[in-house]
């Protein structure tokens, strides 16, 4: 039975890879194609190829932002099944957003399925809610609270820098530049889009793997990572232009100097955030928060508030479907098998 759900992981993890890839792209490409940074071919392809490398830049880095994570002891069938459910969680809601073109997190969305599906696992196996309750989650919360904010925040504020700098100067040098800028921040947001995402199905596969018994997991994770920049990088190919549409043309009007720093903020917070402090942050809520606060630093209204609010109702969503929807498919497994 453990084999028969370790071949069940990795189905389902195909597709929710090539989702991902799907889902997260638009962050990076949705404002430098809406300002004519970037052709529409040009920066699907530059997103999909960093993308790509993120994810294998992945391998040495090792589960950095996951190290605090310990998944609680549970026999292995009872384990395979929280990691299945999390992942049908995860793909079922990825698919739905996308469809509607709402910018969500996957991370966020991955720690409530794999909470909710432990969670349920305490109902029907050999396992302690304290072990589950005690590990930090409440980091990850307050990075889903405070990054949106923090992002806006500095959008904002760096609008007014970015605005004295370029008083006086001739308005197409500075958007050539700034249309400059945003290229270059569509190949670094992709870049660190990939690191997490490398990471974050590294994270599930190695629980999995460790579950079904099968000897050296770790040596198995070169070639996993490869398969994961394949198919996470096929999915950027497509754009998810359903997503980029609502963050370009339906959220904000926006100009390239402020396109600039709405890219630039992304990327630099993305870095900051992963990598210098380990924070497990969202690329789509830091994205989405750093464009409208940009955008809102302007002498006219150019914020569509009503699709903000929307958008917000499905980042709230979030880990409240996920994590129920993993603790559901959980115990349905568990009845199954």
């Amino acid at each position: 039975m453990e084999v028969l759900l370790l071949v069940l992981v990795g189905v389902i993890m195909a597709p929710t890879l090539y989702v991902a890839g799907l889902h997260d792209v638009p962050n990076s490409i949705a404002i430098p194609v809406r300002t004519r940074a970037l052709t529409p071919r040009m920066a699907v392809r530059v997103a999909a190829a960093f993308n790509t490398l993120g994810v294998l830049l992945a391998l040495p880095v090792g589960l950095y932002l996951y190290s605090w994570f310990e998944f609680p002891a549970m026999e292995p069938q009872l384990a395979l099944s929280v990691v299945v459910a999390s992942l049908v969680a995860i793909l079922t809601w990825n698919v739905f957003t996308y469809f509607r073109g709402m910018p969500t997190s996957i991370t966020h969305g991955l720690l409530a399925a794999l909470l909710g599906g432990t969670l349920a696992a305490v109902t029907v196996g050999d396992v302690r809610t304290d072990d589950i309750l005690s590990l930090p989650w409440l980091t990850p919360l307050l990075t889903l609270l405070v990054s949106p904010l923090v992002a806006f925040g500095l959008a904002y504020v760096l609008v007014f820098a970015a605005v004295r700098i370029a008083r006086g100067e001739d308005p197409h040098d500075v958007n050539r530049v700034a249309r400059g800028l945003q290229s270059v921040s569509v190949g670094v947001t992709s870049l660190g889009t990939g690191l997490q995402q490398g990471q974050r199905f590294a994270f599930v596969l190695l629980i999995a793997l460790g579950a079904a018994g099968v000897a050296d997991p770790v040596g198995w994770m070169g070639p996993a990572y490869m398969a994961f920049a394949v198919l996470i990088g096929a999915g950027a190919l497509h754009g998810g232009w359903r997503i980029g549409h609502v963050l370009a043309h339906r959220l904000v009007a926006i100009d390239p100097l402020r396109g600039m720093v709405a890219t630039t903020a992304t990327s630099g917070l993305l870095f900051l955030g992963s990598l210098g402090l380990a924070l497990p942050l969202s690329t789509s809520l830091t994205a989405a928060s750093a464009i409208i606060g940009a955008g809102s630093n302007q002498r006219f209204a150019t914020v569509n508030w009503r699709q903000f609010r929307r958008i917000a109702v499905y980042w709230v969503a979030t880990p409240m479907v996920t994590g129920l929807g993993a603790a559901v498919v959980t115990l349905a497994l568990n009845a199954l098998i």
